[in-house]
């Protein structure tokens, strides 16, 4: 009788483990399935449908076999391209998380051509965070890796990064020349190359080869990098005195601006039409209420971009106004315009990328934004805290940036914090320190009028 008891329990084990075993593989299967679809959905630029796959390929593998290399290996390499489309969505937390645990696992694995693509991701995810320090050491360790590897094509695009993010930030610009030649050589991208060079050469104030590498990066057939190109020449020409050559400039960073809105808008577009369309092959149905919603965001882009060219139209009016008759002022708003301050928040109005969101602030920015700000708005500072003493510093500087006409989420992103959170943070500005409940006008009217 023990005997057969025995062999009963025996036997269940080794049929529980036969089920499970087999159980494993299709859960693989549907993982790998998961993870292709994903990776086609993001080359089709459909990037929430994208990360949806991915998370649900995580949840198969968390299911199937977690200690078979393959799984192990699917899993590095979902999470590290999930981890790219969280980045783009601005997510960076959780991409550097995703980043680091594909690095560890393929470092497990020895599989150092993807370690070297996980460690630079991790080192981008982190330099959008500011996390400076590790995003040198994430980008250093894919260096030696590329190295060991003899890949200099990947060898070339860190020591990009490298310069756009770590040297460009620490205001290293010797090394950011440097490092810069060596990428142009390697073949990297010569647009973000140029711009990076007369950038350097810029902060360095060798304007002469500022303005040979600015003009060739005007020849890109990006938008986003031909207005930072303009938009650094018409600052060179307006402390040189050329008033007449920086408008030409701003025209054409105006006109560039437009461009880039107008791009940004069509891939919009595309991309809502493109769930318009797998919708239809679902259900008809849907697929007529999402050409309706598809008429009025095309509505909505059409109006968004009439209003960015007025505004644009306007302030291109106030520069010819000031440039004809406001000399003194003219001065000032030359120095403004090289401030560190005024600057990094006008790159990030541009375009909101890796480079633009890695920038260090220090106190004499601050210092000599704020006096500036004062003197071009006529003591503004002074009079917001004559007449609302409570207001801080910090205080102050959102008030000044919201005086410029900056948006809440450059803003937010000079003031260290979510695009939330500064709303939250000026709303009760408004309601505690500006007596909110007896001015029914907003923030930026009370800012406005001081």
């Amino acid at each position: 009788m023990r005997i057969l008891k025995s062999y009963i329990i025996f036997l269940f084990v080794v049929m529980t483990m036969v089920f499970v075993s087999c159980g494993q593989k299709p859960r693989r299967d549907e993982a790998l399935a998961l993870y292709n679809k994903g990776v086609e959905l993001r080359e089709a630029k459909q990037n929430e449908d994208a990360a949806k796959a991915f998370n649900e390929a995580l949840v198969a593998i968390e299911r199937s076999d977690t200690n078979n290399v393959e799984t192990k290996e699917l899993k590095a390499e979902t999470e590290d391209r999930l981890g790219e489309i969280y980045w783009l969505q601005g997510l960076f937390e959780d991409a550097l998380e995703l980043h680091q645990d594909a690095s560890a696992l393929f470092r497990e694995l020895h599989e150092q051509n993807y370690l070297m693509k996980s460690l630079r991701n991790a080192g981008r995810a982190a330099a959008s965070m500011n996390n400076i320090n590790d995003a040198e050491y994430y980008y250093n360790e894919a260096l030696i890796i590329a190295k060991s590897l003899k890949d200099n094509a990947f060898i070339a695009d860190l020591y990009l990064d490298l310069s756009r993010d770590i040297y460009m930030t620490n205001e290293n610009f010797d090394k950011v020349i440097t490092f810069v030649n060596q990428a142009l050589e390697g073949g990297a991208d010569h647009d973000q190359c140029h711009l990076l060079l007369g950038l350097a050469y810029y902060y360095l104030e060798d304007d002469a080869n500022a303005i040979v590498y600015l003009n060739e990066a005007v020849k890109s057939d990006k938008a986003g990098a031909r207005m930072s190109a303009y938009q650094t020449l018409s600052l060179i020409y307006q402390l040189r005195g050329d008033y007449q050559k920086a408008l030409e400039y701003h025209e054409l960073f105006n006109e560039n601006m437009i461009v880039a809105d107008c791009q940004h808008r069509s891939e919009e577009l595309r991309r809502i039409k493109n769930e318009s369309d797998l919708k239809m092959q679902e259900n008809s149905l849907k697929a007529r209420q999402k050409v309706r919603t598809l008429y009025f965001a095309g509505v909505l882009g059409v109006l968004v971009i009439a209003l960015v060219i007025t505004i644009i139209l306007l302030r291109q009016r106030t520069l010819r106004s000031q440039l004809e008759s406001e000399k003194t002022k003219n001065q000032f708003e030359a120095a403004l315009k090289k401030n560190k301050v005024y600057v990094t928040a006008l790159a990030l109005t541009e375009q909101i990328t890796a480079s633009t969101l890695d920038f260090q602030l220090d106190n004499d920015s601050w210092d000599d934004f704020m006096n500036l700000i004062n003197l071009i708005y006529n003591d503004l500072n002074n009079k917001l805290i004559a007449k609302y003493p409570s207001l801080t510093q910090e205080d102050l500087k959102i008030c000044s940036l919201t005086r410029l006409g900056f948006s809440n989420q450059v803003i937010a992103i000079l003031m260290n914090t979510q695009t939330a959170s500064y709303a939250r943070r000026k709303s009760r500005i408004k309601q505690e320190k500006m007596n909110g409940n007896e001015d029914a006008r907003s923030f930026e009217e009370i800012i406005e009028e001081i």
